[in-house]
């Protein structure tokens, strides 16, 4: 049982960093000692940025019609989406949009969380788990809810 296990953590390892790899290969810009739990999807990945020491976990989606950067110690958990396209629905024919992403520095967003197109997250902030995030994220703040709102600083 001990091997097995073993093996199947080496399996792993070798897995993420092949994922980590590709979406490089694919134009993404990628800081040191990012790390990949599991699949993830980045979509357009040369319109990608993420910094040093962060982390995608299993189910992740990544649309990047316009950019995505994600800062350095970012912790994205599993089943999270973020979203660069949105449809105008206030008018017809429907208008399709985009606006960038920025994910600044020490965030976590927790899982099944939704970030919308044209959103900021400061830094050191809290995204609670299946929160739909459709505006800015001041720093140092905990999120959270549809549509998420801010429920209190953090120090």
């Amino acid at each position: 049982m001990r091997i097995y296990v073993s093996i199947h953590k080496r399996i792993n390892k070798f897995l993420n960093k092949l994922r980590i790899c590709s979406i490089k290969c694919l134009g993404a810009q990628v800081g040191e000692n990012v790390k990949a739990f599991g699949r993830f999807s980045v979509l357009e990945a040369h319109n990608f940025t993420i910094g040093d020491n962060s982390t995608l976990n299993e189910g992740v989606l990544i649309n990047c019609r316009d950019k995505v950067t994600i800062g350095n110690n970012v912790r994205i958990s599993s089943n999270v989406q973020i979203h660069t396209g949105k449809l105008i629905i206030d008018s017809y024919p429907r208008i399709h949009t985009q606006a960038p992403v920025v994910i600044e520095d020490n965030v976590w967003i927790a899982s099944g969380a939704i970030i919308s197109s044209g959103v900021r997250i400061g830094k050191n902030s809290v995204i609670g788990a299946n929160s739909v995030v459709l505006h800015d994220v001041e720093p140092d703040s905990f999120y959270a809810g549809n549509p998420a709102c801010k429920i209190k600083s953090i120090p």
